[in-house]
């Protein structure tokens, strides 16, 4: 064979061989973008990190993306709190990005072409019929006090009323969006969306910090 020609195979053959690698370990992902746990989403952002390969919903809130292997998919839309998702063996995923309250995040949200206004309107109506009105109290730890039956204010801190012994501190872990914080006095009742204390398998997530049991504050 002659030199030139030879080159000419090898580089064919290495071309091929590198789309067949490059091939490998690529799958492809469809998924569903809701918020307020029904509603589809459009226009969201669908970034896969390891790919590189990006895509955004139609109007039923529906993608198809490529993926490498063990990807991680970033999902963003305006309005909407970021999330990021791993895809591991899964070739279905649904997500659902949770709405920022504010006047802003409903602009935004509308000028993007993610939700109707209408839509959007009567979502976020439904929801707020649904949460519990805590302006009433003066404090969260009078809320605290009031609505959790598990635990026991004194002052400014919170313990765990079934823990008897006198050689443990009993003082729960203070949690507000899924973020440990060392003082919750800062929070102001009217702005809590939700309130819960685990102190059951649902605290392992926290490790020793949380072998107290663990008092979960969402904000609106």
């Amino acid at each position: 064979m002659k030199p030139s020609l030879f080159l000419a195979a090898f580089i064919i053959i290495t071309q091929v061989t590198g789309f067949e690698c490059s091939a490998q370990g690529t799958r492809d992902i469809t998924g569903i973008v809701t918020s307020f746990k029904s509603i589809p989403l459009n226009n969201v952002r669908i970034h896969a990190l390891k790919s590189g390969n990006t895509r955004v919903t139609d109007s039923t809130g529906r993608f198809s993306i490529k993926c490498s292997d063990k990807d991680n998919l970033i999902i963003t839309a305006s309005g909407f709190a970021e999330k990021k998702v791993k895809t591991g063996k899964k070739s279905i995923i649904q997500v659902n990005l949770t709405y920022v309250f504010n006047d802003e995040s409903f602009e935004k949200a509308i000028a993007n072409k993610h939700i109707r206004p209408d839509v959007l309107e009567k979502a976020i109506s439904a929801n707020m019929k649904n949460e519990k009105d805590y302006s009433k109290y003066n404090s969260i730890f009078q809320l605290i006090a009031a609505e959790v039956y598990d635990v026991r204010v004194n002052g400014t801190s919170v313990y765990n009323k079934k823990i008897k012994s006198m050689d443990i501190n009993p003082l729960v872990l203070y949690v507000v969006d899924d973020k440990i914080v060392p003082d919750i006095s800062h929070v102001n009742p009217v702005d809590v969306k939700s309130i819960e204390f685990i102190d059951d398998v649902g605290t392992t997530l926290y490790g020793a910090k949380g072998a107290n049991g663990v008092l979960k504050i969402y904000l609106k």
